[in-house]
């Protein structure tokens, strides 16, 4: 509500800040940003919101902003009538704006305490705090780009921003691990050169916990990195454990620890938790894509196929549906179908993968070579897993194993899906599958 419209970053902010001080109380579901978010700037009735969300509390508020001075509303609301539990207007000065977000975590778990929580859930103090307000001015920009997406600009963005709050204050912990999950984001998505990008994630993570180790998201983002860079399972597991104890109620601790079950082959586990992440987080539509993908590694096909459809409900154009879909409809003997399915994929080195699966269960060797040979034009960098998949389902399995080791040695991030992925059921039987196995750490 600032006079300059220029204040959605700290608005932002506030809010995520919320979140995870929230988060932090035992007993007590917090939604995750990405589903909170939808709503904001909308006046939609809170009946509704708790409808879509599946709550019964609403949080909600504004910001206006000018100059050193901010003021800050904030209201507790039942879902089920719309009346009000609680509400608060802070008129305080911008430096005092972390004592600002203390009193109205306090406030709102007071206020939910004694009907949802048995009397226990006083929220942990914040560890967000920095001496410096520019500093804590850079880190809310950092985050949002951050939060904004995957391309290359936010992310530069954010990086920019978080090495501007780190030279403003070095001890500012909050920063370095923002600055690792974005370093691991660059990585991951091939952005820069994946061993630096990872080796910078590592160093400010570890940093982060150095400062502070009482901050869920820097355990977080070392877990990434342990994951995707060192496979370090036991490790990430480590890591996750200590940010669920810190961050109990953390949609993003559910997501990483359910990712690292499916890797690991622990289905059902990973499923359990999935389903809980939907809960968190029902409007985000990644949710369902990775639910919808574990239950087809799991051989749930139908229950797969609801998932991925409610993907589709909440953003038609989502990437990798489709493929997924196609390869159920491959599993189920349908390959015609599953190649009209995967004619509707927008992301191009899915589409061409999907491609290749179909149109070789279709008996068009011919088509599925053409397909393939694209594949590998465009993405052997960043498409080395899926050029393996491709060739272990077409029973190559030299070619396969080839490509393997090329994604091995590009720390392609599909691969910890080995153990998992059904793609490969042709190679299960040689030797040389236990044996990568055994290198990927997969294997005792």
């Amino acid at each position: 509500m600032s006079p300059g419209k220029d204040q959605e970053y700290f608005s932002d902010g506030l809010a995520e800040q919320l979140i995870h001080e929230l988060a932090k109380v035992s007993g007590l579901k917090v939604v995750g940003r990405s589903s909170a978010f939808q709503f904001k700037g909308k006046n939609e009735d809170p009946r509704e919101v708790g409808r879509k969300l599946g709550v019964a509390n609403i949080l909600e508020g504004s910001v206006r902003s000018e100059g050193d001075h901010v003021r800050i509303t904030a209201e507790l609301i039942k879902t089920d009538d719309g009346f009000q539990l609680w509400s608060q207007t802070y008129d305080r000065e911008i430096n005092d704006i972390f004592a600002v977000q203390d009193e109205i975590a306090r406030a709102t778990t007071e206020a939910l305490r004694l009907k949802l929580l048995g009397g226990n859930g006083q929220p942990v103090p914040s560890n967000l705090h920095s001496a410096n307000p520019e500093a804590y001015h850079a880190y809310l920009q950092a985050e949002y780009f951050s939060g904004r997406g995957q391309s290359k600009e936010d992310l530069d963005k954010a990086l920019a921003y978080a090495d501007t709050a780190i030279k403003l204050d070095e001890k500012y912990a909050p920063a370095w691990a923002l600055r690792a999950s974005v370093q691991n984001k660059v990585a991951e998505f091939v952005l820069t050169d994946s061993t630096e990008g990872f080796r910078k994630a590592r160093a400010d993570a570890e940093r982060a916990i150095v400062l502070d180790p009482t901050f869920a998201s820097a355990y977080l983002a070392l877990a990434t990195t342990q994951s995707n860079y060192d496979r370090d399972w036991d490790a990430a597991e480590t890591s996750v454990t200590k940010a669920a104890a810190l961050e109990p109620g953390s949609v993003e601790v559910l997501r990483l620890r359910s990712h690292l079950f499916r890797i690991l082959g622990n289905l059902d586990q990973a499923i359990k938790l999935y389903e809980q992440v939907v809960v968190l987080d029902p409007l985000r539509a990644n949710s369902y894509s990775a639910l919808g993908y574990t239950l087809y590694v799991g051989g749930r096909y139908d229950e797969a196929r609801a998932a991925l459809q409610k993907v589709l409900d909440l953003n038609p154009l989502a990437a990798y549906v489709h493929l997924t879909l196609s390869e159920i409809l491959i599993a189920e003997g349908k390959p015609q179908q599953a190649l009209a399915a995967i004619e509707k994929e927008p992301s191009e080195w899915e589409k061409l993968t999907g491609q290749v699966l179909a149109y070789h269960a279709l008996g068009r060797e011919q088509d599925s070579n053409a397909a393939l040979a694209i594949l590998i034009a465009k993405y052997s960098t960043g498409g080395a897993y899926q050029i393996a998949e491709a060739y272990a389902y077409r029973g190559e399995s030299d070619k396969s194993f080839a490509w393997l080791e090329r994604a091995y040695e590009q720390r392609d991030a599909g691969l910890p899906e080995i153990k998992t992925d059904p793609l490969f059921k042709n190679l299960r039987h040689d030797p040389r599958y236990t044996e990568f196995l055994k290198k990927m750490r997969l294997l005792g």
